[in-house]
């Protein structure tokens, strides 16, 4: 259980910073979807490899062979990611809860503060959490 819970403090860090790397590149920068969710997700997984090695699994595994099985966790993971991210988005393009406007926001529509494609990625982030960390757990950073 406490592995649970220091994977689930890490995995805010990283869903924190990938979020926050996904808002700049995509909201502010509108840089393409998919590149801005992959990128955030990279800098989420070297955050998430290092506190779980150390802090969380406290593995004294080989890092060569430990490296390999979180990338293929991270892969598999982030392939779910990026399916639920195209099917969310596809989804919530077009709702109309988009083009509100805020009133005391002087009008400000919620699309305009918060894209589709932004609340499809936190979908998208929560999928990914549910299949890495089991994996990592029982096989990336279990010390043999």
């Amino acid at each position: 259980m406490l592995h649970f819970i220091k994977y689930n403090i890490i995995g805010l860090m990283n869903t924190l910073l990938t979020l926050v790397v996904v808002y700049v590149l995509y909201q502010l920068l509108a840089w393409n979807l998919e590149l801005s969710n992959f990128l955030g997700f990279v800098a989420g997984g070297i955050n998430s490899y290092v506190w779980n090695r150390k802090w969380n699994f406290k593995s004294s595994n080989k890092k060569g062979a430990e490296i390999v099985r979180f990338l293929c966790v991270f892969a598999v993971a982030y392939a779910v990611n990026l399916g639920v991210l195209e099917l969310s988005s596809y989804l919530l393009d077009g709702v109309a809860i988009f083009d509100r406007e805020i009133a005391f926001l002087g009008g400000t529509k919620i699309g305009e503060i918060m894209k589709p494609g932004y609340v499809a990625n936190i979908a998208a982030n929560v999928a990914y959490v549910i299949v890495s960390f089991g994996a990592f757990k029982f096989w990336v950073f279990k010390n043999r």
